[in-house]
């Protein structure tokens, strides 16, 4: 258990907050879910244990996944579903990040601008590595959108795990550097992609430009700046990538774990300070400041924050890494992407197997 968490501060401080602010149908959705975690308010279960009758008694939760209480569960059996994809390859982490100008017509336009910004990056890699002067073939990419930056304020941007390899006329090719490209290159497709895609979908968009015009100008000086990417080099063994992945896939703005005290309508958490040497430093906000910032990651309804592309495309995806692995001449076999998943277990025989009963508070579930 942790000192402090998020359900803390929104039992705390929340009723000053909601008092202070409108919430989005969305937003209301996941404070009322972390509130009541894990309560009475949600219901409660029983497990049976159906070797020797033994009895366990707990509340339930909200499985919410903007919920740090409730994402570990859904990250082991995310991961245990992956691993049957995972390739005997090298695997790139790229990072693609839009600028501070725009974060404005992000937040008003969330579901349309993320999806221009899944769109431009998975293009802009796929274009890339099939490009011959590059890798020359078709990769996978698996990416997972952030909107979140160290200190909790708004920073969508994208992280794509890549294959270091990829299919072109029924061969596998290798990639036999430390790079896929030039990372300047992605930057310069993926920014001409992304600016491309927003000024046609501006019909679309709720924002103060009156129209396509002006709209045009203010993105004008977006062209010249440098939009900032990241290639990281592959991440070792094949197998740690998919508990890399799964590290980012279900991460939420801020951990449990990262706040250190809750005083005085004040929150200290951690951080990570990149601009001096990835420094671990404190920072202190007040409640009010700290409930803002982390609702601004709540995401639409229905949206799916990890999608894959190219050879990890969802209608081929099976057949793909079938085929790819015969290629490779190395099947992944149960041994090496086994992990150890914790199932609860009974404390009297040590049986796994459980009848579970579950009791909702009705009430609450339709008004939340």
């Amino acid at each position: 258990m942790h000192k402090y968490t998020i359900q803390d501060i929104f039992i705390t401080y929340g009723n000053e907050y909601i008092k202070k602010h409108m919430l989005s149908k969305e937003q209301w959705k996941v404070f009322n879910a972390i509130r009541n975690c894990g309560t009475k308010e949600l219901g409660y279960h029983i497990c049976t244990c159906e070797e020797c009758g033994e009895e366990y008694f707990g509340y339930n939760s909200c499985r919410n996944r903007h919920c740090p209480m409730c994402q570990n569960y859904a990250r082991e059996k995310w991961i245990q579903k992956e691993s049957s994809y995972l390739l005997d390859s090298k695997y790139f982490h790229i990072i693609t990040t839009v600028p501070y100008e725009l974060n404005e017509i992000f937040l008003f336009n969330q579901k349309n601008c993320y999806n221009i910004l899944f769109k431009s990056t998975s293009e802009a890699i796929l274009e890339l590595s099939n490009d011959s002067k590059w890798l020359g073939a078709k990769v996978g990419i698996t990416s997972i959108l952030h909107t979140w930056g160290q200190t909790m304020e708004f920073h969508p941007h994208i992280h794509s795990i890549v294959t270091g390899g990829g299919l072109k006329n029924n061969h596998w090719i290798s990639c036999d550097k430390d790079y896929l490209f030039k990372v300047q290159v992605l930057s310069s497709l993926f920014r001409g992609k992304f600016l491309y895609y927003l000024k046609h979908e501006f019909d679309n968009l709720n924002t103060n430009f009156n129209d396509l015009n002006s709209f045009n100008k203010f993105l004008e000086p977006l062209y010249n700046k440098t939009w900032i990417t990241y290639i990281e080099p592959p991440k070792g063994k094949a197998e740690n990538v998919i508990e890399y992945v799964g590290r980012y896939s279900f991460r939420v703005a801020i951990s449990n774990e990262r706040i250190k005290n809750i005083e005085n309508c004040k929150i200290t958490f951690e951080y990570k300070d990149y601009k001096d040497n990835s420094k671990i430093k404190l920072m202190t906000i007040t409640a009010e400041e700290f409930i803002r910032r982390f609702l601004l990651h709540v995401l639409p309804n229905n949206f799916t924050k990890i999608k894959h592309y190219g050879l990890l495309s969802n209608k081929n995806k099976k057949n793909n890494i079938r085929f790819c692995r015969l290629l490779i001449s190395k099947i992944l076999t149960n041994e090496f992407i086994s992990r150890t998943f914790h199932e609860f277990k009974c404390e009297k025989c040590g049986s796994k197997n459980f009848t579970y009963s579950f009791n909702y508070n009705i009430h609450r579930l339709c008004t939340d």
